[in-house]
């Protein structure tokens, strides 16, 4: 059965697919590291109460705190064990030299923490960002998030949980539970959507990262020991709603940590919801060999790319 999804195709295999197909890029089409700014971040700023709770602030050329500019919130993957605010993509570091603000955050680790705390991180750091717009000089309508991997997972999960009670901190300060975590969108980079299909995959690795995640037994490091019940529970695809912010979802069509069999299931899922026309998928198959696994960000569809953020900042793109 084809995938009824806007499709952008990083890919020259034969794959046939229905939706909006963009072709392979050419090279000039594809980010290289001369389009990634080597930037330091202006500040470092804390957004909870815990030592975690810390974000690194980068600017463009001639930012000025009076902006309004587009921001987006990146967060970093590491199996929601690992991983760092230094860890920031360079597919939305890139975004500097277009006028965006970027905004990295740390985020409280497994195995000190278990699901959900690392969402209600970044649902508090989404709100907090939008708290201090006046500073940051970015606009709070024109909020973006980002993530990679394990971080791709929260950033959508912050997206489509829409602020519902397990994923917003109960000690949340009145000031910022005024104020809304949902972004206007999303991009994921080899983002982990089923919890349970990932817990199937080969990555030696898997089972400790979601044992230690969701607060399973973890005295066997290679046995995955939650149950199906809690990885359906804690999986996007479940949350997902014709309501939910469009997703830029890229992936390198031979990632040996998170299988590529994860966007399919998700653009599965957002064909059941009716929400396919939201979701632009980009298999990454070209540039550098490691955007083909599981750092795809030099082989992402800049153009696409770029489209996207473009729309979802426009509101032509809801």
């Amino acid at each position: 059965m084809p995938v009824v999804v806007p499709v952008v195709m990083s890919v020259i295999a034969s794959v046939v697919l229905s939706g909006c197909l963009v072709g392979n890029p050419k090279a000039r089409d594809r980010f290289s590291y001369g389009m990634v700014p080597v930037s330091r971040p202006v500040a470092t700023i804390s957004y909870g109460p815990a030592p975690e709770h810390q974000a690194d602030v980068h600017v463009p050329l001639f930012w000025k705190p009076s902006d309004r500019r587009p921001v987006l919130v990146m967060v970093h993957g590491g199996g929601w064990n690992s991983g760092s605010r230094r860890d920031v993509a360079p597919s939305v570091l890139a975004q500097l030299r277009r006028g965006w603000v970027v905004i990295s955050l740390d985020y409280r680790l497994a195995p000190t923490v278990r699901f959900p705390t690392p969402i209600q991180d970044v649902d508090r750091a989404v709100r907090f960002v939008r708290s201090q717009s006046g500073v940051l000089g970015i606009d709070p309508d024109r909020l973006v998030l980002a993530g990679h991997s394990a971080g791709g997972y929260l950033a959508t999960m912050v997206a489509a949980s829409n602020m519902a009670a397990p994923f917003v901190a109960p000690d949340l300060p009145p000031e910022l539970a005024a104020i809304s975590s949902r972004p206007i969108g999303v991009v994921s980079l080899a983002g982990v959507y089923d919890l349970r299909a990932f817990s199937d995959d080969p990555y030696r690795f898997g089972a400790y990262a979601l044992n230690s995640f969701l607060g399973c037994d973890n005295s066997d490091f290679s046995r995955m020991s939650c149950g199906e019940d809690v990885l359906v529970g804690a999986s996007l695809v479940w949350t997902l709603d014709s309501a939910d912010p469009p997703m830029y979802v890229a992936h390198g069509h031979q990632d040996d940590v998170v299988n590529l069999e994860q966007v399919w299931i998700l653009s599965d899922w957002a064909w059941r919801q009716k929400m396919d026309n939201k979701v632009w998928i980009d298999i990454v198959d070209t540039g550098p060999l490691e955007s083909r696994f599981h750092y795809p960000d030099m082989g992402v569809n800049r153009a696409a790319l770029e489209l996207f953020l473009d729309s979802v900042v426009s509101g032509s793109l809801v």
